[in-house]
């Protein structure tokens, strides 16, 4: 089975750096959801310091979770790794031409390998049981027809002592069918244990990784979000998704807690899921009429069955210009062939005209008040939408430390971000208001009253 190795701590630190409180939480939430290999960058004072780095593999050696210290093909880096607890060291380096002529001063290929060769052998010596000598920029060798030297490369760097050998798709310039391709041309001529890092830059990471899955790769690079360097790697989710729900592929990640931790990335590192990410809000939303009056009833019509089981208890629908008179029915608990029922709906498409195909809770309310002549119960209308979205201003007493606010606010799952500013108040709180009592506004009251002096609440929609 390949094993999946997160590089959100690495590689997504090239996008986007976490507070250490941030990074603690994500390494114990990865491994509650079976990532059993995390990848961290090796020190480098003063961007960072030992103090940054050796907590990660300490709670990582208490959870059971192999930790990876990634570094550069040098002798330092590789002593530097050395005196950690971690599992395993992984090293670079680019023996490709335009990379040894424009950023490693115009070294020669055989350098470049041999730097390779004497970190794995190095590594070995230190006692590292995972040794991962990495050929940046590797998939240039298949796209120039040079695939005789990289494979030669690859079996000297196993017989230095590598027990793994990455061969990256830097630049992003593979597609599926190329990806499988390259990954098994390797496989089959070399025999090594093989790692796949996919870049996005075509938007196809994923998919060629989940291509070198399904061809024998040793070891995948997932990130949450694909987050990375430009436009990141491969996303953990949809590489898992797939591979488990298409492929039947057991990937020994535990499907439940992905939305969970995604929910809890997105605040912690203040980026929201892309509306065309499988595990956004928006992924989630029905919106034409024709797809809600089945979905009312079989949403499976419309999703897949296991987004359904694993990422989506409920979907929910958008009232706006295309709206369902079977939604409305379903809301109000008529007959679709009640003539109330479609006068409800029509009144609910003019409405959304006036209003650029968008209602508020209270609009819907209204109207259905006025057509009906009854107030639908809030239980029903909570089925079927996702809530209001708020924007709450809170300002905090003096003394109050927003971190022990910030921590609880980024486990809840209506709550979308949370940024802490300056000014007027003290944190700007995003999120979904449920129309029941238990909707985290309330929460926050109740839990925080001692530390809340003001709070404000503005309805988006």
């Amino acid at each position: 089975m390949t094993v999946l190795l997160d590089s959100t701590l690495r590689e997504g630190e090239l996008f986007r750096i976490l507070k250490q409180s941030a990074k603690i939480d994500l390494v114990e939430k990865l491994a509650d959801a079976g990532l059993k290999r995390i990848e961290l960058t090796l020190d480098y004072p003063p961007r960072t310091t030992r103090s940054d780095v050796e907590p990660l593999v300490s709670l990582c050696n208490q959870l059971g979770v192999e930790s990876v210290i990634h570094g550069r093909a040098l002798k330092d880096d590789v002593l530097s790794a050395s005196k950690y607890e971690a599992t395993g060291v992984a090293f670079y380096i680019a023996p490709t031409d335009v990379h040894r002529r424009y950023k490693l001063h115009g070294i020669s290929y055989e350098e470049a390998i041999e730097r390779l060769c004497e970190a794995a052998t190095m590594a070995r010596q230190f006692g590292f049981k995972y040794v991962r000598a990495t050929i940046e920029d590797a998939s240039r060798f298949f796209v120039e027809n040079r695939m005789a030297q990289l494979v030669d490369a690859v079996k000297k760097l196993h017989q230095a002592g590598a027990t793994l050998v990455s061969i990256p798709d830097t630049a992003g310039m593979l597609s599926p069918r190329k990806a499988a391709e390259f990954i098994r041309t390797v496989k089959n001529q070399t025999g090594v244990p093989l790692a796949a890092h996919f870049h996005n830059d075509y938007g196809m990471a994923s998919s060629n990784t989940i291509e070198a899955v399904l061809e024998g790769a040793d070891e995948a690079h997932t990130t949450i979000m694909g987050i990375g360097d430009r436009n990141g790697i491969a996303d953990l989710y949809e590489v898992v998704a797939v591979l488990e729900d298409v492929f039947s592929y057991s990937t020994g990640i535990d499907r439940d807690k992905l939305n969970g931790l995604y929910s809890f990335f997105a605040k912690v590192a203040g980026i929201k899921l892309p509306w065309r990410h499988p595990l956004s809000d928006e992924a989630k939303t029905i919106r034409a009429g024709v797809h809600q009056s089945m979905a009312v009833e079989k949403p499976e019509g419309y999703m897949p069955k296991k987004k359904l089981e694993h990422d989506v208890a409920n979907p929910v629908f958008h009232i706006g210009l295309y709206t369902s008179h079977r939604l409305v029915a379903a809301l109000t608990g008529l007959s679709p062939s009640d003539p109330k029922v479609r006068q409800a709906t029509e009144a609910i498409v003019k409405k959304s005209r006036e209003k650029n195909n968008g209602l508020s809770y209270n609009d819907l309310r209204e109207i259905l008040l006025k057509e009906l002549g009854f107030e639908v119960e809030r239980e029903k209308i909570m089925r079927y939408l996702s809530g209001e979205k708020v924007y709450v201003l809170a300002k905090l007493n003096p003394q109050y430390d927003p971190v022990k606010i910030y921590e609880v606010l980024a486990s809840w799952d209506d709550v979308e971000a949370i940024d802490e500013v300056y000014g007027d108040v003290d944190l700007v709180i995003v999120g979904r208001m449920k129309l029941t009592a238990d909707n985290f506004v309330e929460r926050l009251r109740d839990l925080f009253a001692d530390a809340l002096q003001d709070l404000k609440i503005l309805v988006a929609d």
